[in-house]
C-alpha cells in the first residue's frame, strides 16, 4: 500500500493541477493522506479540503515558507496550519508582493542580457498562483531561451548564476513562529538540497518538531542519514515526493515511499506541542 505524501505543489504556486486534481488522482493511487504544500499561499488548501470531503483520503492543510538562518537558505514546512489565521494571511500576502518584486527584478535582469522575456508572459504564466522562479523558467523554455527548466536554472537563474536575485525572506525564528501562530508545526523541508545538516539542532531550539527524511530526492542512504539525524535531535521524519506536475521536472505524485507511521508521528508532534502553555 502507499503511504501519505507530504509534499504537493498546486498550480496555486508552482504546480501544474489544480487542488481538485491533485486530490483526485491522489484517491486513484490509494494514497491515505496528502498535504498541499504550496509556496507563500494557502490558496489551493480550501479546495483541496472540500475535494477530499467524503473521501477516505485524509488532506493536511499546509505551507512551504523560505527561511534564513546564518545567511543561509532553507525552506520550513507547516501542517495543521489554520488557512484562515488571518496573521498568516497578512504574512503570505507580504510574501507573495516581495515574489513578485524580485520576478520584475528577474526579467528585467534577462532583457538587459538580450533574452527576449516579459514580465506580462510570466504572470500568464504563474496564471494567479505564487509567482517564482518555475514560471521565468518555463517563459524562457517557451521562448527557446532554454531547452528545459533544470536548464534555465543551470545556466541563467540558479544561484550564482547571472541573473540571479536573492529573496528576501523572514528569519528561521520568524517563519517558525508563524507556522507555530497559525497552530502547525514546522518540519525542515529537503534538508539534503539546502546542506544544511549542521543548523539542525539550532532548527530544533526554536521550534521545529521535523525534517523531511523521505523527500523524492533523496535516495536511501539519504534518507537513512536524516531519519538518524531526526533520532539524534527529537525530531520526527516526514516525506512527501514534492510533485509538480506530470510534466514537471521532479517526482511523480506519491513516489517518495513514505511510511505510514510517518503520519502518526507527524501528529502526535502536533498534538504535543497544541497542549504547550500558551498554545
Amino acid at each position: 500500500m502507499p503511504g501519505p505524501d507530504l509534499h504537493i505543489h498546486s498550480n496555486a504556486s508552482d504546480g501544474a493541477l489544480t487542488p481538485q486534481e491533485i486530490v483526485a488522482r491522489a484517491a486513484e493511487l490509494g494514497l491515505p493522506a496528502i498535504a498541499i504544500t504550496d509556496h507563500d499561499t494557502v490558496a489551493g488548501v480550501g479546495a483541496a479540503l472540500e475535494a477530499g470531503r467524503g473521501l477516505t483520503l485524509e488532506v493536511i492543510p499546509a505551507v512551504e515558507l523560505s527561511a534564513e538562518l546564518h545567511g543561509r537558505g532553507m525552506h520550513i514546512l507547516g501542517y495543521f496550519i489554520d488557512p484562515a489565521d488571518q496573521a498568516l494571511a497578512t504574512r503570505l500576502t507580504h510574501l507573495r508582493s516581495v515574489r513578485i518584486d524580485r520576478a520584475e527584478r528577474i526579467v528585467a535582469s534577462l532583457r538587459r542580457g538580450g533574452l527576449d522575456v516579459t514580465f506580462h508572459d510570466v504572470l500568464n504564466a504563474a496564471d494567479g498562483g505564487a509567482v517564482g522562479r518555475a514560471h521565468i523558467a518555463h517563459v524562457l523554455v517557451a521562448a527557446g531561451h532554454a531547452t528545459s527548466v533544470s536548464d534555465a536554472f543551470d545556466r541563467l537563474l540558479g544561484r550564482e548564476r547571472r541573473h540571479y536575485v536573492p529573496k528576501p525572506t523572514g528569519t528561521a525564528a520568524e517563519v517558525i513562529g508563524w507556522i507555530r501562530e497559525a497552530g502547525g508545526v514546522a518540519v525542515v523541508a529537503h534538508p539534503a538540497l539546502s546542506d544544511i545538516d549542521d543548523l539542525i539542532g539550532h532548527l530544533a531550539s526554536l521550534g521545529v518538531v521535523g525534517i523531511e527524511a523521505y523527500h523524492g530526492s533523496h535516495d536511501h542512504e539519504t534518507r537513512q542519514h536524516y531519519v538518524g539525524l531526526a533520532a539524534d535531535h527529537g525530531l520526527v521524519c516526514t516525506g512527501g515526493s514534492d510533485f509538480h506536475g506530470d510534466d514537471a521536472e521532479g517526482n511523480p505524485l506519491g513516489s517518495a515511499d513514505v511510511p505510514d507511521a510517518v503520519l502518526a508521528s507527524l501528529r502526535a508532534a502536533h498534538r504535543a506541542q497544541s497542549s504547550e502553555p500558551g498554545q
